[in-house]
């Protein structure tokens, strides 16, 4: 009983030391100091690395939600240093870029290492919005939710093939949905009625999903801009919701070709709110905060695809793939791309959505 109470007793004092360390380091002094160009690496692996440390001692002693998120504390322990200091090297290359020196300018930066400790959300300027703040924030890109298809060329070519793609996906359903998944988001958590077909995800061609739809894959491959992070066959069922949250970044559009779209599906983006129609893109910044709902009684499902910024000239785009690829090296990025490559069945209710194509 005496080693039961050192060893909780300890626990405690474990916890609050390290709580005070958390509060001493998000202070803004110490957030200045630590994320400038030559501290940057070592506070960033420093913090991901304890982090998965303090995982793992709860792991050993079986706490659920420990045990639930073990993928996420592996992910904080394999972090290398040469990790971060890759992201480091990108922010300097990010600086001379002349877009984000346009941005900076105009919201009293100096570098793109001021944005870990300044809430630029909240500083008014064309670039900022309070219900945008995505993980990485991209000074000198507009503020916009949402953009009308017919200012770019991809989304009136993703209008004229709609049928082409249709006849694909249509084929799919005819298999049960193969290929289909349930979803997972960066946090490690199952959203239900919410089931995805990967085409792209972090760059990845997902090889056996892109033979099924030949066609779209053309397609898509033929578009100018077209940024191969998280494309995708998206299907919500009915009564579902996708709940609020952000992209990773700003600078990327997203766009939604509307496949299945029965009445009584919304999506919110900042402050508006739309709808879909089949045939149809739809196009927003999913840096804001956005949520989905089906309120209706069939599946909805949309093509869901990414595309650069228009603000960004062809020579800035190598920098931003550079960066694209440094972030999905942190812990949650990590687990999410595992996450699309795990097989898993999906809860889509296949003959809800036969049932909606035969009517149409």
């Amino acid at each position: 009983m005496t080693w039961l109470f050192i060893v909780t007793g300890g626990l405690v004092w474990a916890w609050i030391l390290l709580a005070i360390a958390v509060r001493v380091l998000k202070s803004g002094p110490v957030q200045r100091l630590t994320s400038n160009k030559r501290l940057l690496p070592y506070s960033m692996f420093a913090r991901y690395r304890s982090l998965g440390a303090l995982g793992g001692v709860l792991v050993k002693l079986r706490l659920p939600s420990a045990v639930r998120d073990r993928e996420i504390i592996d992910a904080h322990k394999a972090i290398t240093l040469a990790d971060m200091e890759q992201l480091r090297d990108i922010y300097v290359e990010m600086d001379a870029l002349p877009t984000i020196q346009t941005g900076k300018k105009a919201l009293g930066l100096g570098s793109m290492f001021e944005l870990s400790n300044r809430a630029i959300h909240k500083i008014p300027s064309a670039y900022t919005h309070p219900m945008q703040y995505p993980p990485y924030m991209i000074p000198g890109v507009p503020a916009r939710p949402f953009y009308e298809a017919n200012e770019f060329e991809w989304a009136q070519v993703l209008e004229r093939e709609y049928p082409v793609i249709k006849k694909e996906l249509v084929r799919i359903l005819g298999e049960s949905g193969a290929g289909f998944k349930g979803y997972m988001s960066e946090a490690n958590l199952r959203h239900h009625g919410w089931n995805t077909f990967n085409f792209f995800f972090g760059g990845k061609k997902f090889e056996e999903n892109c033979e099924r739809c030949p066609e779209t894959t053309r397609i898509l491959e033929s578009l100018p801009r077209f940024e191969k992070d998280h494309i995708m066959f998206s299907s919500l069922n009915p009564h579902a919701k996708i709940p609020r949250h952000t992209g990773p970044m700003n600078g990327i559009l997203r766009g939604h070709l509307g496949m299945v779209v029965p009445q009584g599906c919304y999506i919110r983006v900042g402050p508006e709110e739309r709808t879909w129609e089949e045939g149809k893109m739809l196009v927003f910044d999913d840096s804001f905060e956005h949520e989905v709902w089906n309120h209706s009684e069939f599946v909805r499902i949309v093509l869901f695809m990414n595309f650069w910024h228009p603000c960004f000239s062809d020579r800035e785009i190598p920098v931003l793939e550079r960066f694209r690829a440094a972030y999905e090296q942190t812990p949650l990025s990590r687990v999410h791309k595992q996450n699309q490559d795990a097989k898993r069945a999906h809860d889509m209710e296949v003959a809800r959505v036969a049932e909606k194509i035969q009517a149409a």
